[in-house]
């Protein structure tokens, strides 16, 4: 039997209102024995304290890229949830475009196989909204959710128009689903990138298709009672409060952002410097991620999600847009001057925040609270530790993240899953090695 006694934690459990000092926990093989204050040291049980360490329950990743199967010189399943793992995760959502995408039932069949088979770590597979993810005929959404699939999203496309959407929105809340869109107008992005094969490559990508983007996904949800709406990495300050105004009349619609988009504007700040790299939607204005701080504070914005994209290295002008990045999201959080003063809300976006927007239907809930007797689903963390990421400590195939040699706060001690220990930083925590 393993026993481990985490001593001293500060206790960060949104699930359960919880915001605890100098907290123990008790862990026996896996399973959360005992939680309170002094525990006694049992028989043969490894004790571990490390100062102004946080233990929270495991993190949900609304948003990463597999790229596998399909493609697994971009990314494997067994390295990607490895990075989720090092990066404070219990479980994942992923997104729909693969090659081929995930647009019907034995598709969906054999990607879930293939993460099983593979993944580190609870892996909830994203479907299509639309076949081959082209915004012009729905896929059954009814068949896919009940073989499995968490949610609904083109990610990466936006091509339906309000009267589809509506038809998806509804038709998932039957299945109890959320639908999660990528908010920029592939309509209004089409006028202003003539001759453009490849929307997802598309140069040109103005703040007004977010915010058309948006104001036509709010037309479909409020069309559709009952439904849940997602959006996902939203960039503007106008989107932001299309977001807010809609909370405020008590729609059903939910917000992520992206670490990049907190901490990154699209004009370098040191004259001669490198831009960071391209994405979509891209990198905004400073007065954008200002905005984006403030959602997110405030609630506005609900989680904080990786999109994680991994790609082989190569020239911006010439890669594909995305960022790598399941591996450092909270990392990046906390490199915000002042944001480990709101480190307990920055937990809520990874726990709570992200639960709520999939609504949690039975067989997809990623772990509840900490709660003595059940299998442990935590995150053992040191906001105050700083690392490096790099070769050395780089688990993801794609190494295209504009945090590569860039000195982050908050390591990750260890991740606990369903019962299982999914990943143990052995240099920090050098007493569990032989565990």
């Amino acid at each position: 039997m393993t026993r481990i006694l985490l001593r001293e934690v500060r206790l960060i459990d949104p699930l359960s209102r919880l915001d605890l000092l100098d907290c123990d926990l008790l862990l026996e093989d896996g399973f959360l024995v005992q939680v309170g204050a002094g525990l006694p040291l049992p028989a043969g049980a490894i004790p571990l304290h490390r100062e102004g360490s946080v233990v929270a329950p495991c993190f949900l990743d609304l948003h990463c890229h597999l790229r596998e199967p399909g493609q697994p010189w971009k990314e494997r399943i067994d390295r990607a949830t490895a990075a989720a793992a090092a990066g404070g995760f219990g479980a994942i959502c992923a997104m729909a475009n693969l090659v081929p995408p995930v647009d019907g039932v034995a598709r969906l069949r054999e990607v879930r196989r293939a993460t099983t088979a593979l993944a580190r770590l609870p892996v909830l597979q994203f479907a299509a909204c639309t076949r081959g993810l082209q915004g012009q005929e729905p896929t059954e959404l009814l068949g896919l959710a009940e073989a499995g699939a968490a949610a609904f999203s083109d990610d990466g496309r936006n091509g339906m128009g309000e009267t589809l959407l509506a038809q998806v929105l509804a038709e998932a809340a039957l299945a109890d689903r959320t639908v999660a869109i990528h908010p920029e107008d592939e309509s209004l992005l089409a006028l202003v990138n003539p001759g453009g094969q490849d929307p997802g490559r598309w140069r040109v990508r103005p703040p007004s298709a977010e915010v058309s983007a948006i104001e036509r996904a709010l037309g479909a949800l409020q069309a559709t009672p009952g439904s849940r709406l997602h959006l996902q990495h939203v960039s503007t300050a106008a989107g932001v409060e299309l977001v807010r105004q809609a909370k405020a009349k008590g729609m059903a619609v939910t917000a992520e952002v992206t670490p990049h988009h907190l901490m990154l504007s699209g004009v370098s700040d040191q004259p001669g410097s490198a831009e960071p790299g391209r994405c979509n939607p891209p990198l905004r204005t400073d007065a954008d991620r200002a905005a984006l701080w403030e959602a997110l504070l405030d609630g506005t914005i609900d989680a904080l999600a990786s999109d994680h994209a991994p790609h082989e290295i190569r020239p911006a002008e010439e890669g594909p847009p995305g960022f790598s990045g399941v591996q450092l999201v909270l990392s990046a959080a906390l490199g915000q001057g002042g944001a480990s003063s709101h480190l307990a809300r920055l937990v809520e976006a990874l726990t709570a925040g992200p639960r709520r927007v999939l609504g949690q239907p039975a067989e997809t809930a990623p772990g509840d609270a900490i709660r003595a007797g059940e299998p442990a689903s935590l995150t053992w963390f040191d906001p105050n530790r700083s690392w490096i990421p790099g070769a050395q400590n780089w688990l993801s195939l794609g190494a295209n993240t504009p945090f590569w040699g860039v000195q982050l706060r908050g390591a990750i001690l260890a991740t606990f899953s369903r019962g299982r220990m999914v990943h143990l930083n052995r240099r920090l925590v050098p007493e569990l090695e032989d565990v």
